[in-house]
């Protein structure tokens, strides 16, 4: 059946199309007016469809906002594949340093990416991501990342991975609204004080591995 929130997935070209036209005006719409005041009848008419092909595709607002999550997620990945390829001797403080770059630069280019950044990570938040897929001792960006920097990243275990993962990806995103909370380009120097503090947080941790 595909992702939670996904009612079912586009196969022939129109209807491909239509799908990409609703989840870019989300986007956008997410940008301009932000994720609460976002209605489907809104995406419906910039994307020039009619508000029940909405609900063909997703189950409403949530099932849009977990695709975009589940987008921005592959994309991440993406981009890091790309950089990682570039480390002569990656580290796990150096991989801490590369996700953040990339994060900061998908919050800059991605629209809609700083509303729907993959979750809400602060405890109790709101989360985007299919519940099926979020698992007892961790969320879905920290079990991928750690995967990902274990299978494709050739870094070693961790300690308590999904503990050290979810706190990394916590303490970031409180740098990020930080950072970001008055300009969209973000504050340099607040960007700069979250790469010390992951890199000297995986330094210790990766020492005990």
């Amino acid at each position: 059946m595909g992702n939670p929130g996904v009612r079912r997935r586009p196969v022939q070209k129109r209807s491909i199309e239509r799908v990409e036209r609703i989840l870019e005006a989300c986007t956008a719409l997410l940008d301009e007016v932000g994720l609460d005041a976002l209605t489907t009848v809104d995406v419906a008419r910039r994307a020039g469809v009619p508000s029940g092909t909405i609900y063909q595709f997703f189950d409403g607002k949530p099932g849009m906002l977990r695709e975009l999550a589940l987008r921005n997620l592959d994309l991440l990945l993406v981009r890091l594949r790309r950089r990682v390829a570039e480390e002569d001797a990656l580290t796990w403080p150096r991989a801490a340093e590369l996700v953040l770059a990339e994060t900061v630069e998908m919050r800059r280019t991605v629209p809609g990416y700083t509303v729907v950044d993959f979750a809400d990570t602060r405890p109790g938040g709101q989360t985007f991501l299919p519940p099926g897929e979020v698992k007892e001792g961790g969320d879905v960006l920290a079990e991928r990342l750690y995967h990902f920097a274990l299978d494709e990243a050739g870094l070693p275990p961790l300690p308590h991975p999904y503990r050290v993962m979810r706190l990394a990806i916590q303490s970031a995103a409180a740098a990020l609204q930080l950072s970001f909370a008055a300009s969209p380009e973000g504050d340099p120097v607040m960007i700069e004080q979250g790469r010390r503090l992951l890199r000297a947080y995986f330094a210790d941790v990766s020492s005990d591995a």
